[in-house]
């Protein structure tokens, strides 16, 4: 309760600074861009808390927690694109902007405006949708879990417990060997027990056999040989999560009766005290209120708070984990110890050519043109302010992320369980921080995903009320009107970005799903962004096809080419291709139907 108290605490200051910031809120320029009155040292905490979000706390911790120290990479790609940006933060200043489309319709036309309203809206509500399942991820880990119930031939279990993950078999101490779970079906369409068994089996390996063991599984899962078989190591547990009872026509299993348990180890029940469910809905509507208040006006004063939080949390507790992990000595022994992580203490070899540019590119490609960093750079209070920001930005967001991930390393070393393992850095907090730094570090993570997806709300919202209400709905509308718009916009928005999260919500990690949002975001906008600040050759029929090329490879790739292609190159995610064609269409079509000027010249 005393986690949940103290962010409850913080989320009572965030609110009376949001209702304080929205007396102040009169035109749209202070909704959106807070009345262009932002100075560095406030930009630089604000483009910090919205960059540092749910895809390095959740995401990137995440993958620490599978690769290990390889992970340090995955910052690279913030570094360079923040070096870029720091070269357009000034050019893009003085344009007098208020989004990123209206960039690109002043430079493109309005056909190339409208798409890339499409595209941002599309990439964005992807993005608030997962920032809305990890403010429920927290929530739900702080309210912990309620008692466990020990289960027993014949008990019921409901279509909820099992999708969720509740429905869970441990292994008797230093067992190894096979047990299986016997399932009778209740059908949803008739309401009868069927009479077929659905049987769910765990093989238990010793630590020094599981990668092999699991490469064997996934091999024979491949190639249609065996399903509801897991394996683990001795004396952890798993989540019993039987594949094919619930079909995509929703006709599958209404509930599950066991039929047969293991005769050694615990099966039972283990659900949490709020589920996620009920807690993405908690998390979403205080995102959206907020956000609803006072738009960046609250969003940067509240940022300065996060902003400190961020830093001075990370920074303390870089040092207790790396004691509480017995320092790197301490952590190789751990490591051996669990047996299924040979890589963890290995910087380079862990990931391929495919990895790097899988993981690095995307991050890269937002850094360039996302709008929430242009929205704040077109808060500034000019040019100059805009680029000692980003300037500052550049070594400060290298800093903060490689922290996230130095931290989730040390974190995995003490965390044996993959199924603690999932949310690492919220689990370390609990669990490995003295409590005081364990509240400010929760609150930290709380601060984080608010911030980012207040952000991310916004920015579509501004972008739909400049570059398609003002210019074909209402152009003369008075400047109460368009906060009016503005706000009920954040709500519509936030509406379909809670049911993208519900649709989002099992079926993919945060970190993939950041890096798909991120794809379509940078492929599609980011070569026209750039070329509309920097080359005057690019015409309207470049931008139009890059544009679509992005968008449209990014959507496709996975389900309708990748499995066609040779294996080495279905390695690849979609950001390779789709950022090449968006690029070639950009330049090829460019030079095409650029206007000839008299006397041959261009």
């Amino acid at each position: 309760m005393i986690y949940l108290v103290g962010i409850f605490i913080y989320l009572l200051i965030l609110t009376g600074i949001g209702i304080y910031k929205s007396r102040q809120v009169k035109t749209q320029a202070d909704f959106t861009v807070a009345g262009r009155t932002l100075s560095p040292w406030i930009m630089v905490c604000t483009m910090l808390a919205v960059w540092i979000g749910t895809g390095s706390i959740v995401g990137n911790a995440g993958k620490t927690y599978e690769v290990g120290m390889a992970a340090l990479f995955l910052p690279m790609g913030t570094f360079v694109g923040m070096i870029l940006l720091s070269f357009i933060a000034a050019r893009a200043r003085n344009i007098e902007a208020l989004s990123v489309p209206e960039i690109i319709g002043k430079r493109y036309g309005s056909a190339a405006r409208l798409l890339a309203v499409a595209a941002l809206i599309i990439a964005y509500m992807v993005i608030v949708s997962y920032q809305f399942n990890a403010g429920g991820m927290v929530l739900e880990v702080i309210a912990g879990k309620k008692d466990k119930v020990l289960l027993a031939p014949g008990d019921t279990l409901t279509k909820n417990q099992i999708r969720k993950g509740y429905f869970h078999y441990q292994p008797a101490a230093d067992f190894t060997g096979t047990a299986r779970i016997d399932l009778e079906v209740k059908q949803q369409n008739s309401g009868e027990w069927a009479d077929e068994i659905q049987t769910f089996t765990i093989r238990v390996v010793r630590g020094s056999e599981i990668i092999k063991v699991k490469q064997e599984l996934k091999e024979a899962v491949e190639a249609g040989r065996l399903r509801n078989t897991v394996v683990i190591k001795q004396n952890t547990f798993t989540r019993i999560m039987p594949e094919g009872l619930y079909p995509a026509s929703g006709k599958g299993a209404a509930a599950c009766r066991i039929a047969r348990l293991p005769g050694q180890g615990q099966t039972y029940l283990h659900e949490p005290v709020l589920t996620a469910y009920r807690a993405t809905i908690i998390a979403a509507c205080f995102i959206i209120i907020y956000t609803m208040l006072a738009g960046l006006m609250s969003l940067a004063f509240t940022d300065i708070v996060t902003g400190t939080l961020i830093i001075g949390s990370l920074l303390v507790a870089f040092g207790v984990l790396l004691f509480k992990a017995g320092g790197l000595a301490g952590m190789a022994e751990r490591f051996a110890a669990m047996a299924d992580r040979p890589n963890h203490m290995k910087l380079f070899g862990v990931f391929g050519p495919a990895d790097y540019i899988n993981f690095l590119l995307p991050v890269f490609l937002l850094v360039m043109g996302d709008a929430n960093q242009y929205q704040r750079i077109f808060a500034s209070k000019n040019a100059k302010g805009a680029r000692t920001a980003v300037l500052v930005m550049i070594f400060l967001a290298l800093l903060i992320e490689e922290l996230i991930i130095a931290e989730a390393w040390f974190a995995s070393s003490l965390i044996p369980d993959p199924e603690n393992g999932r949310f690492v850095l919220i689990y370390a907090a609990r669990h490995f921080m003295p409590l005081a730094l364990g509240i400010v570090f929760m609150v930290t993570i709380v601060g984080i995903i608010i911030s980012t997806a207040d952000s991310f709300l916004l920015v579509p919202a501004t972008t739909f009320i400049k570059d398609i209400y003002q210019t074909y709905i209402n152009p003369k509308a008075s400047e109460r009107r368009i906060v009016f718009a503005s706000r009920l916009m954040v709500l519509t928005f936030g509406v379909i970005a809670w049911l993208v999260s519900l649709a989002f919500a099992g079926s993919t990690t945060v970190f993939e799903k950041a890096m798909y949002a991120f794809t379509v975001y940078g492929s599609a906008i980011t070569p026209c962004l750039v070329a509309a600040l920097f080359w005057k050759g690019a015409t309207k029929e470049g931008a139009i096809s890059s544009i679509l090329a992005g968008t449209v490879t990014t959507l496709v790739w996975e389900e309708i080419i990748k499995g066609r292609l040779p294996a080495e190159i279905a390695k690849l995610d979609a950001v390779l291709p789709a950022i090449t064609l968006s690029v070639v269409c950009l330049i090829v079509v460019s030079l095409l139907t650029r206007k000839q000027q008299p006397g041959g010249g261009d």
